[in-house]
């Protein structure tokens, strides 16, 4: 039976927890502010966080992604038992990013650095960060076609990077070999480097006003606090078990063979277990999600029924219990290729919210966009290698009472996903912009409408390739729920309306590209919820208005006639024409 802890000073739990908190902050604006790679510097695609002496999570930056945080817990434990604490040196700090110890795939590199009061570790200071690039059979590590881990990058088990505040240059040097953009990934981790400096200062600042053994009672009061209210929100649940479950597109090796993901939710008096028995196995291609990228979506998921203002620390941990079968997408055997992990992560997250919606119907959601993300690289007339990530994202589905959101990142990364300025990677790369927008009518039709997916295209100036991959929902666009239909699902084309236009298979590798070819970005649209012809004219017509519906659209999918000139709702028209669809089935 769970004890909870007395707090004992709640003001100072407060005050520390704030000053965790921030510390955590300006560790990730450092990393952030410093990096070299754009999908960093432009996008935030970065985490910073801090553990205490026992490994356990006690605080993270502002909008960390939950599966950059799943990912440290593990792997910092890894960390301790290749290099225990006892053996470590003020100023070291050591490198990670083996998937199948708690890592997420090769380019989300993570360091760790142990802050020492008393002549111990009380503290961690740890970064993650998508690297440029570490090589792999594809510029930027995120091949489509990958079958194994060892063709998305250089695999670093844990491993010393500084030494006694000196930087391993033999190490630095492996690392920028296996590097086509050596630059930018040195860069990178100067960046991950000065961010878990700056928190070790400011944690010795902290330690010098309240004590490090006080400041260790408070920090483990945290987590237990975290704890206790993650239970007592899982008492306020009905009790009770439901099952869930998602279908994913491919796994960009296989076109066309599905993967589905299975889950049995037990919700007790003060705790969840999600039993993933039953999902498939394993996939040749790069869609596995190991076991760290697994508990992120079992966390989220819980997370959406739960008080949102609980702290996010080890305490929110301790009331799940996950079942991920060896062997299968939720937790694969290696060295499996895991790159596309999104298409499991998000299909956890909505296997889940499937099961909770059953006895919690008033939350219930329908399925969300994932992620797009292309690789753009070529070669500059020196010879050196340029590329760029650019991650972009679709609608939300649809609540059971409200519109989905238009070009949200999905649902894991709970909104972190910044939309890159154009103008930016213009500056940098050869490439020209010239749309991104709404993707008109992409929304699924419901009483509630799925929000947007977007259109975003550009021209190569120079020859180059394209590595694309819409990690899912293209085929099998994002569903609707009760009564409402599917968001259309997002792809990739190449020339546009033009001569040689060719519309490409979601997950591309290493795609030619000639100078001044256009590339067309379509990222899927969520699911509606409810009967589209429940939905009130006068909304359909704010959409048309809007720009998020067409008026042919309003026509088509909500059986609503508007005035060509004021675009207002024809009453008599609209109650016909809904009277005849709804006899004929259609709507």
């Amino acid at each position: 039976m769970y004890a909870a802890r007395v707090v004992r000073d709640p003001i100072a739990l407060e005050i520390v927890k704030n000053a965790l908190s921030t510390i955590a902050e300006e560790m990730g604006l450092s990393v952030v502010r410093s990096a070299y790679s754009t999908v960093v510097k432009e996008g935030g695609d970065a985490t910073s966080a801090i553990f205490d002496g026992e490994g356990r999570l006690v605080a993270q930056s502002m909008g960390a992604p939950l599966m950059h945080l799943s990912s440290l817990r593990p792997s910092l434990r890894e960390l301790l038992r290749d290099y225990p604490a006892s053996g470590m040196r003020d100023g070291d700090v050591y490198a990670f990013n083996d998937p199948y110890r708690g890592g997420i795939h090769s380019n989300d590199v993570m360091v760790f650095r142990p802050v020492f009061f008393a002549g111990r570790p009380a503290f961690f200071t740890t970064a993650l960060l998508h690297v440029a690039d570490v090589g792999g059979i594809a510029a930027g590590g995120l091949p489509a076609n990958a079958t194994e881990m060892y063709h998305e990058g250089l695999i670093l088990p844990p491993v010393p990077i500084q030494i006694a505040g000196e930087p391993d240059r033999s190490l630095l040097a492996v690392i920028a070999a296996n590097s086509r953009t050596p630059e930018k990934v040195l860069g990178d981790i100067r960046a991950m480097l000065a961010g878990t400096h700056v928190g070790a200062r400011r944690l010795e600042a902290l330690v010098e006003r309240h004590g490090v053994e006080p400041l260790l009672e408070l920090t483990a009061e945290l987590m237990d606090y975290s704890e206790r209210r993650t239970r007592q929100c899982i008492g306020e649940l009905p009790a009770g078990t439901q099952r869930g479950s998602f279908v994913i597109d491919d796994d960009g090796v296989e076109p066309g063979r599905e993967h589905r993901v299975q889950v049995e939710v037990t919700i007790g008096s003060d705790h969840i277990r999600a039993d993933f028995t039953g999902t498939d196995p394993q996939a040749r291609g790069p869609i596995n999600a190991a076991f760290s990228q697994s508990m992120s979506g079992v966390l989220f998921a819980t997370r959406c029924f739960l008080d949102p203002g609980i702290p996010v620390n080890e305490g929110c941990y301790r009331p799940l219990e996950a079942v991920f079968p060896e062997g299968s997408l939720v937790n694969p055997r290696p060295p499996a290729a895991c790159n596309a992990r999104m298409a499991t992560v998000m299909a956890i997250v909505e296997a889940m919210l499937q099961a909770f919606s059953r006895v919690i119907p008033g939350k219930a959601v329908a399925a969300s966009s994932n992620a797009h993300v292309y690789t753009l690289s070529g070669t500059d007339p020196d010879g050196r290698v340029w590329t760029y990530l650019d991650p972009q994202f679709g609608g939300v589905g649809a609540r059971a009472a409200a519109d989905g959101l238009d070009a949200t990142a999905p649902l894991i990364f709970g909104g972190v996903g910044a939309m890159h300025t154009v103008e930016a990677l213009e500056i940098e790369y050869p490439v020209r912009f010239d749309c991104f927008e709404l993707w008109r009518d992409s929304g699924g039709p419901g009483r509630r409408r799925g929000g947007l997916g977007t259109r975003r295209r550009f021209a190569v100036l120079t020859d180059g390739e394209l590595t694309a991959r819409a990690t899912d929902r293209c085929r099998i666009p994002p569903p609707g729920i009760d009564g409402g239909r599917p968001g259309l699902g997002g792809g990739w084309v190449i020339n546009e309306d033009g001569p040689g236009e060719e519309r490409l298979a979601p997950k591309v590798t290493s795609y030619p590209l000639r100078a001044g070819d256009t590339v067309t970005m379509l990222t899927s649209a969520g699911g509606g919820s409810g009967d589209p012809l429940e939905r009130e004219p006068a909304r359909v017509a704010e959409d048309v208005r809007e720009g998020r519906v067409s008026i042919a659209g309003a026509r088509r999918d909500y059986a609503v006639v508007l005035d060509p000139d004021t675009l207002s709702p024809d009453a008599a028209g609209t109650a016909s024409l809904r009277a005849l669809t709804g006899r004929s089935g259609k709507g």
